[in-house]
């Protein structure tokens, strides 16, 4: 089920409509820029027929649904990117970047893939485009950099072109968000001794001045806490570090070395209470700022609106 809130008045949350469709698991729910098409992604459908929702979305409150497209898409998707007139999608069972095109939002079809060398790391996570430039997060091979026309390197949306490569021997590249020449790249890492509580994991730091070699400057990692999904603007980055809550940083400036022991985090907050499904337990899926408050999803207590103080005490 999708559940959609009217947010006009962020103290006082309305829910205006709710769509249900045939899913296990939605785990990404994205809209275009011009706020006329959004879609969903499936996994665990009954039917084993996976893939998109196509939404029309001119009425926010009252989304209606468009079409289905299931094409090359039936084992599930995790994650989806507007692009121009495709929605880039990754694929449970291809392991590969799949592009579907919307022109006709009603008759969605199939227009290309993208996949790894590696079979057996092919296990695409999440996909971001901004600038021309992709993004594929492949889990256990790192971040994958492709040209779809903003390097000039000859790659469209159909058919990109590899540029470079960032990986790291630990842990699992999860997603990323480019700011300014930064590449900031969450991590996941689960089984590990320490992960009693919930996952690890940290935010690398890669800058990008040199696109085709990529070199990691520094990171940020919350000791007892695993990073999820990220969002940057205006200088700051907000990340949902799972168990460790929302964590706001400082990103202005030259970014080098350890961010957390330096002292960038100017924000955090425990999103978790007593009447959460774990109660007192915070496990914070996504962050999202917007007009001044911060809108952020736990997986345990539902959804938090909150907003930063920046005002607070000066330090000697």
């Amino acid at each position: 089920v999708v559940f959609v809130y009217d947010v006009t008045d962020p103290a006082k949350p309305v829910l205006t409509d709710s769509l249900m469709v045939n899913a296990r698991v939605i785990n990404d729910v994205l809209v275009n820029d011009a706020g006329t098409i959004g879609v969903l992604t499936r996994e665990g459908a009954a039917d084993r027929k996976n893939g998109l929702v196509v939404l029309d979305v001119t009425d926010a409150a009252h989304p209606k649904i468009l079409s289905e497209f299931t094409d090359s898409l039936t084992s599930g998707i995790h994650n989806t990117w507007f692009y121009q007139h495709g929605v880039y999608v990754t694929n449970d069972g291809t392991g590969a970047r799949h592009i579907s095109d919307l022109s006709d939002p009603k008759a969605p079809k199939h227009a290309g893939r993208w996949e790894t060398g590696d079979p057996n790391n092919r296990y695409l996570h999440d996909v971001w485009v901004r600038d021309g430039i992709m993004y594929l997060s492949y889990w256990n091979d790192g971040v994958q950099i492709l040209d779809v026309g903003g390097l000039k390197r000859g790659g469209t949306a159909e058919k990109p072109v590899f540029v470079s490569k960032f990986a790291y021997p630990i842990g699992n590249t999860h997603n990323v968000w480019r700011d300014r020449n930064y590449l900031f790249i969450g991590d996941e890492i689960f089984g590990c001794p320490q992960c009693i509580n919930g996952p690890r994991g940290y935010v690398h730091v890669v800058d990008l001045s040199d696109i085709e070699h990529p070199v990691e400057v520094g990171k940020f990692e919350v000791p007892e806490a695993g990073a999820h999904n990220m969002w940057a603007e205006d200088g700051k980055l907000y990340i949902a570090y799972y168990q460790g809550g929302l964590r706001v940083v400082d990103i202005s400036g030259d970014l080098r070395g350890d961010l957390y022991r330096q002292g960038r985090q100017i924000g955090y907050f425990h999103t978790a209470n007593d009447k959460g499904f774990t109660p007192n337990s915070p496990m914070a899926w996504g962050p999202q700022p917007y007009k001044g408050n911060i809108f952020v999803s736990d997986m345990h207590s539902g959804l938090w609106v909150v907003k930063l103080d920046e005002q607070g005490p000066l330090i000697p």
